[in-house]
């Protein structure tokens, strides 16, 4: 029994010291070159991609920037009409035309221009020299003439100061063109100038409405004297006056 026991005691001790050096062999960090080098490059590829994506950000909130928001287009909003004379401060011509009353609505003091001209012509109140009453025929047609003629001597006067400003205010956006630092700045520019060019037109349209009111005024005056030509040569038997008798 004791030769068994002391042959088997170095085969346990053996089989122990195997087991230990097994396990720790197994605790042994090991290096896959291949699979760390695939890491290393898919993490070089993610940064890539971030990278990429950061700048795509960038350059899509600048172009969003660049087309969104407001912008001012400074003295291109006064280009057309600016602190000058615009044809809404005109008189109603219609109305000074038909109701011989004269209105200078907000002429201001180029009203004040023409009344100076009007009055230095010295001319009569009616051609029939009735003065009290209500107005007619020639007369009325006189009146309403004279206070077109009055009007459109104020408006005149007022264009001619307009023109000089809008030609400063043009001028001066005309430098600005180019000077925007984005496309809205340059959209909105744009879009500024087209509405000024819109109010021109508008202003010429009054001009061209003037100008109408005075070819109105001159043909009421010709009707009237031709009514009243054929009025006098008309035969009425009972005013009728044989002279000399």
């Amino acid at each position: 029994m004791e030769r068994v026991v002391k042959r088997v005691a170095p085969a346990v001790l053996a089989v122990t010291m195997f087991g230990w050096a097994g396990c720790a062999r197994a605790q042994v960090p090991v290096i896959d070159q291949a699979t760390l080098s695939q890491a290393t490059q898919t993490a070089a590829n993610t940064a890539a991609i971030m990278n990429t994506n950061q700048q795509i950000l960038t350059q899509t909130t600048a172009t969003l920037a660049a087309v969104s928001g407001a912008r001012t287009t400074g003295a291109m909003t006064s280009a057309a009409l600016g602190s000058g004379f615009t044809m809404s401060s005109a008189p109603s011509l219609s109305a000074i035309l038909g109701s011989g009353q004269m209105s200078w609505g907000g002429l201001g003091a180029y009203a004040q221009t023409a009344s100076t001209i009007i009055n230095g012509l010295n001319l009569v109140r009616t051609l029939s020299g009735n003065s009290g009453g209500a107005l007619s025929g020639t007369d009325a047609a006189y009146q309403g003439a004279v206070n077109t003629a009055a009007a459109l001597a104020g408006v005149v006067a007022g264009f001619q100061t307009a023109a000089a400003a809008r030609t400063a205010a043009l001028k001066a956006s005309g430098a600005l063109v180019g000077t925007a630092p984005d496309i809205k700045g340059s959209i909105d520019q744009n879009s500024q100038m087209q509405v000024q060019t819109a109010l021109v037109i508008n202003e010429l349209i009054g001009v061209m409405n003037g100008a109408n009111a005075a070819l109105n005024a001159q043909a009421m005056q010709e009707l009237a004297g031709q009514s009243k030509a054929a009025e006098i040569m008309t035969y009425d038997a009972a005013k009728a006056t044989l002279v000399g008798q």
